[in-house]
């Protein structure tokens, strides 16, 4: 697939024309933050959508608002389990989904006499390897952009050669082509932006290896900021 580089494109009110294939590629697979609570004596559910896992970022069990499960009588609002989120990962990291009780007899009683309940945060993250992988041979533009709402996150870049069966041209046999600055480039240009584009060429990424017929990939995803 040939593919080019709108790196300056928030400077931009129009785009030029390209003289290459202009690839349009659309990210899914976002990541935010989902809060889940369950009161003392009840079940806590955690679940991602097919093909995600949980990855879990916070949890307590106790009490810190006394608005949550609301109880009568004095309610102990600074109440604190330290055994909390090693409870719920043992149980949930990286499963599709899980399900955990809110109990004494699992986490310990760290406040008697207060009614409590489990607050955990988590994400659903896909599978390794993280993004989706994309390839433009040397001369072409990349465009990326993201559901809205939702920004990119560059997780790998490299303007070069590590296989012979991608673009191949003159020089296929060197797979051992590795841009320094690729990652710095692309994330400079891309990295928290809706969209951008890329241009896979000598001048922005530099030569790392001349008489060889190069490719830009970059593993790139959309999370919410």
């Amino acid at each position: 697939m040939k593919v080019v580089s709108r790196c300056s494109f928030h400077k931009q009110s129009e785009r030029k024309m390209l003289p290459k294939l202009l690839g349009f590629v659309l990210l899914f697979g976002s990541t935010y933050a989902i809060t889940e609570r369950a009161c003392e004596g009840s079940t806590l559910y955690l679940t991602c959508p097919q093909g995600q896992s949980i990855n879990v970022t916070y949890a307590n069990y106790g009490r810190s608002n006394l608005y949550v499960c609301p109880a009568g009588g004095q309610q102990n609002t600074n109440c604190y389990s330290g055994s909390s989120i090693q409870t719920v990962r043992n149980t949930c990291q990286g499963q599709n989904q899980c399900s955990i009780s809110a109990s004494d007899a699992l986490f310990g009683d760290p406040c008697p006499r207060t009614y409590k309940y489990l607050e955990v945060d988590y994400e659903c993250e896909f599978q390794s390897p993280p993004g989706n992988r994309f390839h433009v041979c040397e001369g072409g533009s990349l465009y990326l952009y993201c559901p809205r709402g939702t920004y990119l996150v560059i997780f790998s870049a490299n303007f070069g050669r590590l296989s012979s069966a991608i673009c191949p041209g003159p020089g296929s046999n060197n797979v051992n082509c590795v841009s320094s600055n690729a990652l710095s480039v692309v994330r400079n240009s891309c990295e928290g932006y809706p969209s951008c584009q890329l241009e896979a060429i000598n001048n922005v990424f530099g030569d790392p290896c001349p008489g060889t017929y190069k490719y830009l990939e970059v593993n790139v995803g959309c999370s919410y900021f």
